[in-house]
């Protein structure tokens, strides 16, 4: 458990490749990938950091014992909210908070759209048992969970982890790895969302999806990447 499998932008590795690093990830039983995406005038203009995501339906995280039907429950077998969720979500923003802090950077503010399709996502990788930006069964992306969630982006972000026991875990391991550190340093990010969902290979899935929503006045284009 003290080592890491990554992956980088799922564009940008070949197939073997690809399926190498994810194989050498499992071997350890813990995962990290991340990705940030800007928008130039509704296009996507470039990438950085590492891979990216899926689409989906809104619903909010239940805490276990909640007598409210958890929704995602029902839809994903074997996804389950953990009964720490709420605490660990505000542990995990606070984390990210501390880090931007430190470098002057502005705070991020909590969004709850955002935490939908985080938890939405998390359990898509349990129910269809991958580990990816990219959902293999439905072929969807971050962009398109993004139009499925309204949530009508400038530039937009995610890291994922899987097989980290506590959230400081999660964020040690992100805050170590340049790709998802930089998603959390992101001096144009002003939101967050963060599913947490037990279940599947790892045992527990981390989703941070970063956002910054649309200015009119205002667009932000990041170097364009060959796919």
């Amino acid at each position: 458990m003290g080592s890491r499998g990554s992956e980088a932008s799922v564009g940008s590795l070949d197939r073997t490749t690809a399926a190498a690093v994810r194989s050498a990830a499992r071997a350890v039983g813990m995962l990290l990938a991340a990705l940030s995406l800007a928008l130039a005038a509704g296009c996507p203009a470039g990438t950085t950091g590492d891979p990216t995501g899926l689409v989906g339906d809104s619903q909010q995280n239940l805490p276990a014992g909640d007598n409210t039907t958890d929704v995602l429950g029902q839809q994903f077998a074997g996804c389950d909210v953990p009964a720490e969720a709420e605490s660990w979500r505000a542990t995990i923003l606070l984390l990210v908070n501390q880090e931007r802090s430190r470098r002057g950077l502005s705070t991020v503010a909590y969004s709850e759209a955002l935490e939908a399709q985080a938890e939405q996502y998390a359990c898509e990788m349990i129910s269809y048992d991958f580990f990816a930006h990219e959902n293999p069964v439905t072929g969807t992306t971050l962009p398109d969970r993004a139009l499925e969630f309204g949530y009508d982006y400038q530039i937009i972000g995610e890291n994922l982890a899987a097989g980290q026991p506590t959230p400081d875990r999660a964020m040690q391991d992100w805050m170590n790895s340049p790709g998802h550190a930089a998603n959390v340093l992101h001096p144009d990010f002003a939101e967050l969302g963060i599913g947490i969902r037990t279940g599947g290979e790892y045992g527990i899935y981390w989703v941070q999806e970063f956002g910054r929503r649309r200015e009119s006045a205002r667009i932000l284009v990041s170097p364009r990447r060959t796919p």
